[in-house]
């Protein structure tokens, strides 16, 4: 008849004859997943025999004296029931059946990982920092940076500008000036003159800037209009203020189309400062971009 055994250590059960139990009331034997310890009672323990009673001369223990005569030590063993039995290797295969165990992975392994230091990280932190700065300084300031960024990213640069050849530039001539006391708006200082589109672009637009100077070249006042813009004499005596300023700053002509100037070309322009102050000394005329 066959029992189940259980290892304490690592839960893997075994299937064992009572067979091999034979007259002991306890076996011990090693379990072949974990080499732990199994003890296994007997569920039917021998029987007890009585012994008869002797006379207590017979039954009295021999002195100390004597001992080692009636038990040599190396004749003595421990009782039957306690002897330790090995794990029998002539068991048939039907008597004892591994079970898989339940759950058991083998004994737990200390961790030997360590976990980073505090002052790991942050040098480490640093040194990311630093050649992430270096990095930027290289390829952001030095002309090898930036032409080998252009062999890896053909698309990083910027579109090139238009270079300041290629852009319009500005002659202003004919200057003159005309002084009016009579007019509805008041006084007026009236610059008027001619700019040239010197250079090699097309210009979308050209503001004019007027500036009365004083006798010691000190800013009196400033005005500024669109190139291109004109009223003629009789009219602007008889507009008043917010009508003239109206005229020649418009940017656009009466059809939406701007004031395009191709190079080489030109326009005429007007500038009207409304009360000039008495003592005008000199004045200048500075033509830049509408826009």
């Amino acid at each position: 008849m066959a029992m189940i055994v259980e290892c304490e250590s690592c839960r893997s059960r075994f299937r064992l004859s009572e067979s091999l139990l034979k007259e002991s009331k306890a076996v011990r034997f090693r379990c072949r997943k974990c080499g732990g310890s199994i003890m296994v009672r007997n569920p039917h323990p021998p029987p007890v025999i009585p012994v008869p009673a002797v006379p207590a001369e017979i039954a009295a223990p021999p002195v100390a004296d004597d001992i080692s005569s009636v038990f040599p030590p190396e004749d003595r063993q421990p009782p039957p029931d306690e002897m330790p039995v090995p794990f029998p290797v002539d068991t048939r295969p039907e008597d004892i059946v591994i079970f898989p165990p339940r759950e058991y992975a083998g004994p737990r392994k200390a961790s030997t990982g360590r976990k980073p230091s505090l002052v790991r990280n942050i040098l480490a932190a640093g040194l990311a920092i630093l050649l992430l700065a270096g990095g930027v300084l290289y390829f952001g300031t030095t002309a090898a940076g930036q032409e080998l960024l252009g062999k890896w990213f053909p698309s990083w640069r910027s579109p090139p500008q238009a270079s300041a050849a290629a852009r319009p530039a500005y002659d202003v001539r004919e200057l003159k000036s005309t002084l009016h006391v009579q007019a509805v708006a008041g006084p007026l200082f009236v610059v008027s003159g001619t700019v040239v589109n010197v250079g090699k672009g097309t210009s979308r637009g050209i503001q004019m800037r007027a500036t009365l100077l004083g006798e010691d070249n000190q800013v009196l006042m400033e005005n500024s209009s669109i190139a291109g813009n004109l009223i003629d004499e009789p009219t602007l005596r008889h507009m008043s203020r917010n009508p003239i300023e109206a005229d020649l700053k418009m940017e656009y002509r009466e059809g939406g189309e701007r004031r395009d100037i191709l190079p080489g070309k030109s326009l005429p322009f007007m500038v009207v400062c409304f009360d000039p102050p008495g003592k005008i000394g000199s004045f200048t005329v500075h033509a830049v971009d509408a826009d």
